[in-house]
């Protein structure tokens, strides 16, 4: 397996990756993204999500520890958008964009990250995922519920507290419509059988891909990952969101989170940036959403500690991905790192 010039088909986008390690080796003069770092205070006045301070809003932050959640001061979807629609023209149709926006806040410290918290913080932060999905999931016109967060200057964050976001949003998404139909006709040509459970079981993936496995959840890095480092965390049983997993596979899963973060940290030589997505089930009443398997997504945009990932004109025109590494060898580096220390 040389790894280069190979497409490799993702089975849940239903695309193809370009596989081609020459690419790593080309010579490097564009822009780099250094591991120096700034010294962050543990209590910053002037950050909207810090306890205490009073936002742009005018709402003042109450003086909370551990995980806290809040409405989005200046949401993307709102619950209040106008509801008229016109889809008389194809070519100048629009709808409502309604829906919730959410922000979620790891830590009271603004020095803290989802690597850095102690046990007991990082299981508060990752139960207050799936609270927030139950509560928003119930919601009648909610279709669709994205957990996500954006970490670090190189993607484009303009406030370093250690938070994420939830989109709720009444229509599902051009990404979920995909995965929910690749799973649903992977189903039914397969006797109703897991896309993403047989992937995890698949030979080539406990040989080659597997980066962790415990008792409820495995890291894997994706046959056609994206990505120079993308990892999934996928759950060893069949889960259609996080509403269906228990107190100890939500336990796991923050202690299996938070050792993937570390690698990343480890691997990139600094509080790694990283965008995470949490890919639950539609909540709408779709017939194919029985066949959804939970998982979540790492997109490091780092291919090595100093080059960013970026999507230039073949990628932004083709919407097929270049990656320069071997998914095989990702994964031996990431199950290679040590763990570091919180």
């Amino acid at each position: 397996m040389s790894g280069n010039w190979q497409r490799r088909w993702q089975p849940l986008l239903q695309q193809w990756v370009i596989i081609s390690a020459t690419t790593a080796a080309r010579p490097w003069s564009g822009a780099t993204a250094t591991g120096h770092e700034s010294t962050l205070a543990k209590h910053d006045p002037e950050c909207y999500l810090c306890p205490g301070v009073t936002r742009a809003s005018g709402t003042t932050n109450p003086s909370y520890t551990g995980a806290y959640a809040f409405d989005n001061d200046f949401p993307t979807l709102s619950a209040d958008a106008p509801t008229e629609h016109s889809a008389h023209d194809p070519l100048q149709s629009y709808a409502a964009a309604q829906g919730r926006c959410r922000v979620l806040c790891w830590s009271e410290n603004h020095n803290d990250t989802l690597a850095s918290l102690s046990e007991e913080k990082i299981i508060a932060a990752v139960q207050l995922w799936q609270d927030e999905y139950r509560t928003l999931s119930a919601i009648p016109e909610i279709a669709q519920v994205l957990i996500f967060e954006n970490k670090g200057v190189e993607i484009g964050v303009s406030n370093l507290h250690p938070h994420g976001q939830i989109y709720a949003t009444d229509f599902v998404t051009d990404t979920a419509v995909r995965m929910r139909d690749a799973q649903a006709k992977y189903a039914r040509e397969n006797d109703g059988e897991s896309l993403l459970q047989n992937m995890l079981h698949s030979d080539h993936v406990k040989e080659r891909l597997i980066v962790e496995r415990n008792q409820h959840w495995s890291v894997i890095v994706p046959y056609a990952a994206r990505f120079s480092y993308e990892t999934w965390i996928i759950p060893n049983r069949k889960l259609g969101s996080l509403a269906d997993a228990s107190h100890d596979e939500m336990k796991d899963l923050a202690l299996c989170y938070q050792r993937q973060v570390r690698r990343y940290d480890t691997l990139f030589q600094r509080s790694a940036p990283n965008i995470t997505l949490l890919h639950n089930a539609p909540c709408d009443d779709h017939k194919d959403n029985e066949h959804w398997c939970f998982h979540l997504a790492f997109h490091p945009p780092l291919r090595d500690s100093e080059k960013l990932k970026y999507l230039a004109g073949f990628e932004s025109g083709s919407n097929n991905i270049v990656n320069p590494m071997m998914p095989e060898n990702a994964a031996a580096t990431l199950r290679e790192l040590v763990e570091v220390q919180a």
